[in-house]
């Protein structure tokens, strides 16, 4: 459908809109204009998230897939400084963003899509990241891939495409950034701005860098134009004048008579038909017949008038803008330069009707400074081959000396060794005193310097600021329609930080908007009240000359219209200014630029809300704000009265010409306050950081302490000597911490008491089971001892029954003893493995001697490295697998028990599997209490120790375990 729609300008209403002309843009055939680099570009930018949206249904480990996307994306990136270049140098738009006032909408346009370009390959190199790294490839070699192949495009279209690498770093940095995963949306939105940095610089490095390279294009063409001093604005207005001058009747009827009236005729021509703008000009006027003769003072002769024109002619003339042969550019070896234009009139009293031929030389007083509104008069084709001359400067030399240039520099009266001068036809750069200045030297007695200023470090700043502002709009209301990455960020102020960073910054972008909008205001209106005053001053003046020319008139009518215009344009070229004459009915009576009205830009009839201030209120002074086209410009009008105070006319005074002064004027304050504040904003920024983490550092600190604050283990308070309302709710904090240790060792001392308690009755019941078998013993060799009879045999045996019950009452102590007394910790760095090992071995030689259950070390570790007391950790594991023993019926099943052992990022994994009996669920919550067993044999006190153990390395323990499968146990133990 786009190429159909390229190729057939289907619809065609669209493509008739100005924005499709290649006079704005044009690029290539796949970029002929702004317009369908704006469709391309939204188009590519559509694709691309529809892309990541359905990212998940490309093959992630399909290395050649993988490969593809890096070298599309690779060598897209690479193309967009190439599509910069072109937006600027194959375009007539202006990107000076130094100058914001004089940006277009399409500047706008072209900024906005070059930023989309960015984006799409941003979200483009993000997601292939994060589609393939890890899939297709190891994370590490994924990442060296792309950036190998990244820095060799960027080499590759140096060589080749001379595309300066400076404009591609932007990519290295993005994939750098991305990466280096990490969901968090801060970290996210933290990559975002700084890549958004990192583009704006980029993008502003192409603006000054390419702005530089058209600036020095249009140098060249100034330097050529000024060369030959031609005029399109002359030469259009000559060739509007001619048909005019040649149906003149006062000429058609006084000609033949010429040499005897030259000075009459002359002035009349001069007066008539050249005012206002061809004061630029002096005027030479010769007629010339067939057999009409000159005199040449040079070669001491006469010569025929035509041949003395038409061998000027030859010799000299150079190509007009508008390509008419009735004037012509002459430029001359001694430097000269005019135009000469021909004219045929016919003698109206000559009978034959033969015609007469007037020839008018036009020498230029200085560089054409027309009054008003001259390039209105152009055809916007012609106006497209001059260019805007107000941001350049520039002299022309004859001979060594000045002799003319423009106001905006001052330049030496003659050239001196300072200057290099280039070879003829050759151009040459210097830069002196902050400008760069070209020069040209157009033949072997003319040098033409044209000068502009020098972009430096603040016109940077300036681009950037201005962009990194338009592209921060443009990102957030992006985000705020569009939720997929990387505009799926939320912003938040959750943290006492962010909320403090977030009012500073926003306090100074407030007032700077406010300070912007106020001064521009006030400029603006300051501006406004300084026209209108200089506008009154200069229209009382020219009512005073006017007084003193047509105030014994008594009316004023379209009979007086020479006159008055005569006298308008004489006191137009005296004031600088257009004047209008208009009688009581608002009719056009004269006029200083006929010509304006001639070709219907104005009516010829007064301002209706001028008119009905003066004529039906009776104002004395109106000043009217006016517009034709897209001009702007204030308007006097005041009443004319004679000297015997009788109207006259209204006199018009419209005032333009400073329309782009103050537009400059009004630039140059916003680039100084963007400047400033762009400072000032990077400080308020610096500032908000590190006052906002000043401020939030003692409430972190309590954060800190509050989540370190363990029950039992870390009572730490915190030190702080601002006496402020941080200053109290630290000492509100260190007040409790103290209470709640005391209150923990209250409580630590009463569970003490109590399970000491328990214990108590738990050691007293466990004593009194052997003791009562002993006391029957004892009470049964004691009646045994009446009875002498087989004495030896019943002492023996009440001896092994004591011995055996006094067996267990030591088995209790020594259980109570190693509970209540855990000899002192010898932590070293010891191998895990030997000491499993040995502990295996230990019970297969002893309590498993008939192998009926498996007892096996499963890892593929060679080395265990941790740090604890290799005593204690046997014990541990000699607890662990002496329950899994006992936990497994061998009658019913043959025994395994498995000790895995595995490795993970900061710790080690010890897994103490067996397929027994298994923890029903009502007994798992009671597994770690001390005293509690699920055995009808021992004290309860083997887990129990087993778990103070492992804490104590700060180690975790915990088990699962299903009924009639079996129980694993878990050990997680920091490495060394």
């Amino acid at each position: 459908f786009r190429v159909l729609n390229m190729v057939y300008h289907f619809p065609e209403s669209i493509f008739n809109q100005e924005i499709f002309s290649p006079l704005i843009y044009a690029h290539s055939i796949v970029f002929p204009s702004l317009g369908d680099f704006l469709i391309h570009i939204v188009s590519f930018f559509i694709a691309t998230f529809y892309l990541v949206n359905y990212k998940n249904n490309i093959p992630a480990k399909n290395k050649l897939i993988a490969l593809f996307f890096i070298l599309i994306v690779v060598a897209f990136a690479i193309l967009i400084a190439d599509l910069q270049e072109g937006l600027v140098l194959n375009s007539n738009i202006n990107f000076d963003i130094n100058y914001i006032l004089d940006l277009s909408a399409y500047s706008f346009v072209g900024i906005g899509t070059l930023l989309l370009l960015y984006i799409s390959a941003i979200i483009l190199i993000k997601a292939i990241i994060f589609r393939f790294s890890g899939e297709a490839l190891p994370e590490k070699i994924f990442f060296f891939l792309f950036i190998s192949i990244a820095l060799v495009g960027i080499v590759l279209s140096w060589f080749f495409f001379h595309i300066n690498p400076i404009h591609n770093l932007w990519l290295i940095i993005a994939i750098f950034i991305f990466s280096f995963k990490n969901t968090s949306s801060k970290v996210e939105f933290n990559k975002i701005i700084f890549l958004t940095i990192i583009v704006v610089t980029t993008i502003s490095y192409g603006f000054i860098r390419f702005s530089n390279d058209k600036e020095v294009y249009s140098k060249k063409f100034i330097a050529k134009k000024l060369a030959k001093e031609q005029d399109p604005i002359t030469e259009y207005l000559f060739n509007e004048l001619k048909p005019k001058i040649e149906a003149d009747t006062m000429l058609q009827n006084n000609l033949n008579n010429y040499w005897g009236n030259k000075e009459t005729i002359d002035d009349y021509i001069v007066k008539k038909f050249f005012g206002g703008f061809w004061n630029n000009y002096f005027i030479n006027i010769t007629k010339c017949n067939i057999n009409d003769t000159i005199y040449i003072e040079d070669n001491k002769k006469d010569i025929y008038c035509l041949d003395f024109f038409n061998e000027k002619i030859k010799k000299e003339s150079y190509n007009t803008f508008n390509l008419e042969n009735d004037i012509h550019f002459l430029y001359s070896d001694n430097g000269i330069s005019s135009y000469l234009g021909k004219m045929t009139i016919k003698d109206s009293s000559n009978k034959a009707e033969k015609s007469s031929y007037l020839f008018l030389e036009l020498f230029p007083k200085s560089f054409s400074q027309a009054l008003g509104y001259p390039e209105l008069l152009l055809d916007e084709k012609e106006i497209e081959k001059t260019i805007h001359l107000k941001n350049y400067s520039f002299a022309k030399y004859k001979k060594g000396n000045l002799v003319n240039s423009s106001n905006n520099l001052y330049y030496q009266t003659k050239l001196t060794s300072n200057y290099v001068i280039p070879e003829l036809f050759q151009f040459n750069t210097q830069e002196i005193d902050g400008f760069e200045h070209l020069f040209y030297q157009s033949d072997k007695f003319s040098t033409i310097i044209v000068s502009a200023h020098k972009k430096n470090l603040v016109n940077f700043i300036t681009t950037f600021s201005y962009l990194f502002l338009i592209s921060s709009c443009m990102f957030f209301i992006t985000s705020i329609f569009i939720k997929l990455p990387p505009f799926s960020w939320k912003f938040s102020l959750t943290d006492f930080n962010s909320k403090i960073q977030f009012f500073v910054i926003a306090s100074i972008l407030l007032s700077f908007l406010l300070y912007g909008w106020g001064t521009t205001y006030y400029i603006k209106k300051q501006y406004i009240n300084k026209n209108k005053k200089v506008l009154s001053e200069k229209i009382q003046s020219i009512i005073i000359e006017l007084d003193g020319k047509l105030g014994e008139k008594s009316k004023l009518t379209t009979t007086d219209m020479e006159e008055m215009t005569y006298y308008l344009v004489k006191f137009s070229n005296v004031f600088y200014t257009d004047i209008n004459l208009y009688d009581k009915s608002g009719m056009l009576l004269a006029t200083s630029r006929p010509e304006v009205y001639e070709v219907g830009l104005i009516s010829n009839r007064m301002n209706p809300l001028a008119f009905q201030k003066m004529h039906n209120e009776n104002k004395v002074t109106h000043i009217n704000n006016e517009q034709i086209g897209s001009l702007n410009y204030l308007s006097a009008y005041v009443p004319f009265y004679n000297k015997n105070n009788k109207f006259l006319a209204y006199v018009n005074l419209p005032y333009f010409s400073k329309q782009d002064e103050f537009e400059h004027e009004l630039s140059e304050f916003f680039t100084a306050l963007i400047n400033i504040y762009g400072l000032l904003f990077l400080i308020s920024v610096i500032i908000a950081v590190f006052f906002g983490n000043y401020i939030a550092e003692p409430l972190r600190l309590i954060k800190d302490k509050i989540s370190a604050l363990s029950f039992g283990k870390s009572y730490e308070t915190i030190t702080w000597t601002s006496n402020d309302e941080i200053g109290a709710l630290v000492k509100e904090y260190n007040k409790k911490v103290i209470e709640l240790e005391e209150n923990a060792l209250k409580l630590a001392k009463s569970e003490r008491e109590s399970a000491w308690r328990e214990m108590a009755k738990q050691v007293a019941h466990e004593i009194k089971n052997p003791l009562t078998p002993m006391k029957l013993s004892i009470q049964h060799l004691q009646r045994s001892s009446e009875n002498a009879e087989n004495i030896k045999e019943k002492i023996d045996k009440t001896a092994t029954t004591l011995i055996e019950q006094i067996d267990t009452l030591t088995t209790i102590a020594n259980a109570f003893s190693n509970f209540a007394n855990m000899p002192k910790t010898n932590a070293v760095k010891i191998d895990v493995l030997p000491i499993i090992e040995t502990t295996i071995h230990l019970f297969n030689e002893t309590e498993n001697p008939t192998k009926t259950t498996t007892i096996k070390l499963l890892t593929s570790l060679q080395n265990v490295f941790i740090v604890a007391d290799k005593d204690q950790l046997l014990s541990v594991f000699t607890n662990l697998i002496k329950n899994a023993l006992q936990a497994i019926d061998v009658v019913k099943r043959d025994g395994k028990i498995e000790l895995i052992v595995t490795e993970k990022p900061i710790t080690y994994l010890f897994e103490i599997k067996d397929n027994g009996e298994g923890i029903t669920d009502d007994k798992k919550d009671k597994i770690f209490v001390p005293n509690f067993t699920t055995k009808n044999t021992g004290m309860g006190l083997g887990l129990a120790l087993v778990k103070n153990i492992i804490e104590n390395m700060e180690g975790k323990i915990s088990f699962t375990s299903i009924p009639n499968e079996g129980t694993s146990f878990f050990i997680e133990i920091p490495k060394a």
